[in-house]
């Protein structure tokens, strides 16, 4: 997700995520080529109505600007 690289934004969002008992697998931060703006990539587990909830919830918040789904491959054997 493309967040606003503002005070609070990051307690806000893993709150989210708490506050349903959603668990974060691993989430990572970092610059884009935008001044401003961060990129945040959260791993988490879930069903698809989990996934509709969290999307819903996170595209109301103020300082998000974008939210995506991106879909991992599993690994091959």
């Amino acid at each position: 997700m493309l967040l606003n690289n503002r005070f609070g934004v990051l307690n806000r969002i893993t709150g989210l995520y708490s506050k349903r008992c959603y668990n974060i697998e691993t989430i990572h931060a970092g610059p884009t080529e935008v001044p401003g703006v961060t990129r945040l990539v959260i791993e988490s587990t879930g069903d698809e109505y989990m996934k509709t909830q969290v999307i819903a919830q996170l595209e109301k918040l103020y300082d998000v600007r974008k939210v995506e789904i991106t879909k991992e491959e599993p690994d091959a054997p």
